[in-house]
Formats: structure tokens, sequence, C-alpha cells
């Protein structure tokens, strides 16, 4: 099953069972949950739990009886936390409660065809090529004729009616370069 970038937090829960540590070790201990929900259990190596949650040895150590022995995937011995193994559960049993429906769902509608045609009627379509461009105003020009404002940055351009905005756009560049460089 894919892991969940997410998971969930019951503030009132987390709380109260975290209420006897210190900022460092609530601090390594939220590192150590988050990393048991996307990797799976910790390694039994102090060393290695402590690069997790960047802790110290010390603060690992109070923290530890929290951690609960397991099984990892590659068979090793492990250590997890039994809330979080239980959400991780309830997510993966929702998870695949909502694929099968899924499947069933799109087996109803293509009658188990994966190139047949579906039971109900299609959404109506609607030709994206020809818009509608009846309210479409273009404001360029009013913005180019505002007044500046008394803001640092680039000043306005001098003539917006101009014919040849590309034109008006090189030597307004141009002209900024130079006053720059000075």
């Amino acid at each position: 099953m894919k892991r969940s970038p997410w998971m969930p937090l019951y503030v009132d829960d987390f709380i109260g069972s975290t209420g006897d540590m210190s900022c460092d070790e609530l601090g390594a201990y939220t590192r150590l949950l988050c990393h048991l929900w996307t990797r799976g259990p910790l390694p039994i190596d102090e060393t290695v739990i402590c690069r997790i949650a960047s802790c110290k040895k010390s603060t690992w150590r109070r923290i530890s009886s929290r951690f609960v022995s397991c099984k990892r995937e590659d068979g090793g011995p492990g250590l997890t936390q039994a809330r979080l193994e239980l959400e991780r559960l309830r997510r993966q049993n929702v998870a695949e409660e909502r694929s099968e429906a899924g499947r069933r769902g799109a087996a109803s509608r293509w009658n188990g065809k994966a190139n047949g045609k579906a039971i109900g009627k299609s959404m109506p379509c609607h030709n994206h090529n020809q818009k509608d461009t009846s309210s479409v105003v273009s404001t360029t020009r009013s913005r180019e004729a505002a007044p500046a404002l008394n803001v640092p940055g680039l000043p306005r351009l001098i003539d917006p009616d101009a014919d040849d905005a590309a034109q008006r756009n090189r030597e307004f560049v141009r002209a900024y370069r130079a006053k720059r460089a000075t």
C-alpha cells in the first residue's frame, strides 16, 4: 500500500500523553512519530534513532519507553508506537475499501469491459476551441496610461499612445539600463 503523506493527529490525546515531556523530548518524539508514519518501524540502533530524532542519547533514553518492539518489513527487529500502528491500520483499511468501491463502480459503469460503452449518459461536451470573447476587455492601454505611483521601482512608459509597443519597450529598457549604469 502507498504510504500517506499525512497522518491523523488527535490533539487532546497527544497533549494528554505528552504533558510530562520537556521541549527536547517532545520534539524528538514528534520527529520519530513522523518517521514511523512515512517510513515504518525504527531500527533498534540508538545512533540512528538519535539522528532521526535530532536528539541526544539521554533524551532518547527518557522517551524510549513510549515505543514497543515489532518486526520491520525487512524481517529485522524494530520499534514502533502502538497508537500510530492502530491509525495506520485504520487508514489502510479505509484506503482498501475505497479502492475496492472504485473498482466496483468502474466495473458497473463499463460492464466489466475496458473499452465498453458506459451505461449512463455522458457529460455534456463543451467545445473549448470556440470561446466567447465578446466580454473580454483589454486593459493594457489603461494600465500603461495610468499615472505613476510614488513607489520605488520601474517608472511607467512615457508615451502610451505609440504604435509599436515592442519598440517602446526596447527604448524603455535601454533608458532604464543606462540610468542604472550611471
